[in-house]
C-alpha cells in the first residue's frame, strides 16, 4: 500500500459517532487543512477525544467516512493497512502516556522498534536528537516519575513525531499544566508544524492555547458542528453558546445559595 508522506487534509463526511447505545455526534461534515493546526473546541463530554479516536481509528463510526488526503480511512477492509496508516499519525495522550518502567530514551524508541528494522545504535540517535528537539536531551535515562508533568508531555510529543509523521494528534496537551509550562507547549507545537509541516490536531478547551496555535477552529456543541473556519470568524460569531464559551459565561443563574441564605434567616 502506498500512502503519501506529504501532510493531507483531514475530511469528516457525514460522520456520526458514539458508543453502543449512545450517538454523540451526528452528520459532522468538516475539513482540517494539510500543514496547519486546527483545534477541536467543545465543552467536557461533547465528543472531542472521542472523535480523535475515531480518525485513529480505535472506534468505528456509527456511520459517514473519515478520509485522510484521497484515502477513505472507514473504508480499509485490512488491518495491516491502518497499522501501516497509524505508523505515520503521532498521537500525544493526555497525560503524556510515559511507562514508568522505562527511562525516557526507552519510552521514546518504541515505536521505532515496534514498526522498523533500524538498528539499535541508530535508533537511538534518532531518539536523542528528537528529545533535543523538545528540550529533553540531557533527560534521555531519567525515568518518567523523575520528570515534572510538562517534561513528559514534552517527551509524549518526542514519541509522537520519532517516526517523522504527517499527521500529529493531541489530546488536552495543556490540562494539567501551569500557564507559563502551557505557553511553552504551545510554542514547541507551532515549531513542530513550522519544522516538519505537519498536520495537527489539538483537542482543548483552554482558551489560551486556542488563540496561540489555531489555524483553523472546529467548535463541537449539542452533537453537531456549531462553527469551523479561522479565529476571526470565532471572534466575531453572534451565536449565544460560542460567545458564552468564549466569554466564560455560566449557563445559568443557581440560585441554591441564596435560597440557604433567605431559608436560615428565617430560622
Amino acid at each position: 500500500m502506498k500512502f503519501s508522506r506529504i501532510a493531507q487534509d483531514i475530511t469528516l463526511k457525514n460522520l456520526s459517532l458514539g458508543y453502543p447505545g449512545k450517538v454523540l455526534m451526528e452528520n459532522l461534515n468538516a475539513v482540517l487543512p494539510a500543514g496547519k493546526i486546527s483545534v477541536i473546541l467543545g465543552g467536557s463530554g461533547c465528543g472531542k477525544s472521542t472523535l480523535l479516536r475515531h480518525i485513529l481509528g480505535l472506534n468505528t463510526p456509527v456511520s459517514g467516512e473519515i478520509y485522510l488526503g484521497d484515502t477513505n480511512l472507514t473504508g480499509l477492509k485490512d488491518e495491516s493497512e491502518y497499522k501501516y496508516i497509524r505508523t505515520r499519525m503521532g498521537v500525544l495522550f493526555q497525560d503524556g502516556a510515559m511507562l514508568g518502567s522505562l527511562t525516557l530514551g526507552e519510552n521514546v524508541a518504541l515505536p521505532l522498534q515496534e514498526h522498523t528494522e533500524l538498528p539499535d545504535p541508530i535508533i537511538e540517535e534518532v531518539v536523542r536528537l528528537k528529545l533535543r528537539m523538545v528540550g529533553l536531551g540531557d533527560f534521555m535515562h531519567f525515568f518518567p516519575s523523575q520528570l515534572s508533568g510538562g517534561m513528559r508531555k514534552r517527551a509524549g510529543l518526542a514519541r509522537a513525531m520519532v517516526m517523522d509523521p504527517t499527521t500529529l494528534l493531541c489530546d488536552e496537551p495543556s490540562s494539567g499544566l501551569d500557564p507559563i509550562t502551557a505557553a511553552d507547549l504551545d510554542q514547541l507545537i507551532l515549531k513542530l508544524k513550522e519544522t516538519f509541516h505537519v498536520t495537527t490536531v489539538v483537542v482543548t478547551h483552554d482558551l489560551d492555547s486556542l488563540f496561540n496555535i489555531a489555524d483553523h477552529v472546529v467548535v463541537l456543541h449539542g452533537g453537531r458542528c456549531l462553527y469551523q473556519g479561522d479565529l476571526d470568524g470565532l471572534r466575531t460569531s453572534d451565536d449565544p453558546y460560542l460567545i458564552d464559551f468564549l466569554e466564560r459565561r455560566p449557563t445559568q443563574h443557581d440560585d441554591t445559595m441564596e435560597r440557604a441564605v433567605k431559608f436560615r434567616s428565617r430560622e
